[in-house]
């Protein structure tokens, strides 16, 4: 939800801008493109540190436990409640993360559609289709990734499967912030 509505932000401040911003603004619109790069390169490193401790966690507590949903692999284990469900702060901080990523500029050509629409109706009716498309894709593969590996572990009777895809995504994740902070920088 955060990443459709970030996007959105970012699709209707440009089709309001555009045609409006004297050329000399482009050195400013740079230097806060990279500040949020850097940003969000640091929260890929934080997603995949909490990852790895969660995965870690996961492990100790597979021996007395059943299977486990990476549907939420966002929360950490830490954040969750006695039945299991995921408490309203991390689910804040999931939306924070969203909006952080929305706000990349590394996705912003898919948003051009809304700056060639002449009128604000077409550009907020693409605009809002983009949200919901990217809310429903990102919820699908999630869903499809933390049941996917549930269920593949119940099926190869190994129930470590969701905890070593969360481990080695974990890793990557931190590589992908570490690479993304160093574009960002140079």
């Amino acid at each position: 939800m955060g990443h459709g509505v970030s996007a959105t932000l970012l699709g209707i401040m440009a089709f309001f801008l555009k045609n409006r911003l004297p050329e000399k603004m482009g050195g400013l619109l740079h230097g806060a493109s990279s500040t949020m790069e850097i940003a969000i390169g640091i929260s890929l490193i934080l997603i995949g540190v909490l990852g790895i401790r969660e995965s870690r966690e996961w492990e100790e507590d597979e021996v007395q436990t059943n299977f486990k949903s990476l549907s939420a692999a966002a929360a950490p284990a830490s954040m969750e409640l006695d039945n299991g469900a995921v408490s309203a702060q991390s689910k804040r901080a999931v939306v924070f993360n969203g909006l952080l990523h929305g706000f990349s500029w590394d996705g912003a050509p898919s948003l051009a559609p809304a700056l060639t629409v002449a009128t604000w109706r077409g550009s907020l009716t693409f605009l809002f289709s983009y949200a919901l498309g990217t809310m429903a894709a990102m919820a699908l593969a999630t869903v499809a990734i933390g049941e996917g590996t549930r269920k593949a572990g119940e099926i190869m009777h190994r129930p470590d499967i969701p905890q070593k895809v969360s481990f080695v995504s974990s890793w990557v994740a931190i590589a992908v912030g570490l690479f993304w902070c160093k574009l960002a920088v140079f």
